[in-house]
């Protein structure tokens, strides 16, 4: 008895759930005919906003090196080594025939 009055009780919270998740999807398709965005939208686009100006600033820095300065970045995908324009190719790297 016990037993079948907890899966009586388990089904009305799942019952619950669903009829509260369809009220809130109902709700956001509702906003979302009425080109109202939600909080959550705002927020999300606030972050990818910030995040291409953050791109945007380190692409601009990687092209400003000052004269002397060789960069070094070791990342997950290997290493990368920048050297400034006005430096040149370090010599080491020109194509040498093989003997």
């Amino acid at each position: 008895m016990e037993q079948q009055l907890k899966k009586v009780e388990a089904a009305q919270r799942r019952r619950m759930q669903v009829e509260k998740a369809a009220r809130e999807s109902e709700a956001e398709a509702i906003r979302k005919i009425l080109g109202q965005d939600s909080s959550r939208k705002k927020r999300e686009d606030k972050i990818k906003k910030r995040q291409e100006e953050i791109a945007q600033e380190r692409a601009a820095n990687a092209h400003m090196l000052a004269s002397n300065t060789i960069r070094l970045v070791m990342g997950p995908t290997g290493t990368v080594v920048t050297f400034a324009n006005d430096m040149g190719f370090p010599s080491i790297f020109d194509p040498k025939p093989c003997r």
